[in-house]
């Protein structure tokens, strides 16, 4: 089965001024849902996206979280709200 997961990265700099948000959705491929929720749990992620190259602090700690989950017939398994 196919999902799309819709992520939340962030980026965490002394100065919060830094800081970054984005979001980006790729494709997994699982049995359900719940080998999913394992899938993302084990999977190391590129927080390139976040990262601020021009900060002149240090990155504290990046993130990422799922904000939404759809399944390959269009229905949203998952919503953070």
């Amino acid at each position: 089965m196919k999902f799309l997961v819709t992520f939340k990265y962030s980026s965490f700099y002394e100065d919060e001024s830094e800081n970054k948000v984005a979001e980006d959705t790729l494709e997994y491929e699982a049995k359900d849902l719940d080998e999913l929720w394992t899938i993302l749990g084990d999977e190391d992620y590129n927080d390139d996206i976040v990262m601020n190259y021009d900060a002149k602090s240090h990155c504290t700690n990046t993130e990422r979280d799922e904000i939404k989950i759809v399944d390959e017939k269009n229905n949203i398994v998952y919503e953070d709200k």
